[in-house]
């Protein structure tokens, strides 16, 4: 009985970080015109809510793409280091 509430869970979750990761990428598109696919694949690789908030607001409050990617390599670099400690 517990087992499908679980799941339906987990699906919630992974259907709200599909949509953060897909409005991230739009506006950084939109604001920046030509993105790099690493860029695209790397945002897509997040699977932290929290981290995917904090990229939104800042893909919105940056001044130029090159900011933007200093934030997402930092983000990237705590992740790793949250994996490797775990």
């Amino acid at each position: 009985m517990n087992q499908p509430i679980k799941i339906e869970g987990l699906s919630k979750q992974q259907e709200k970080l599909k949509k953060t990761r897909a409005n991230v990428i739009q506006i950084v598109q939109t604001r920046f015109k030509q993105v790099p696919e690493q860029v695209i694949q790397d945002i897509n690789t997040i699977d932290n809510q929290s981290v995917l908030e904090m990229l939104f607001t800042n893909s919105i409050i940056v001044a130029d793409f090159e900011d933007f990617q200093k934030v997402l390599l930092s983000a990237n670099a705590k992740l790793q280091d949250n994996h490797l400690s775990r």
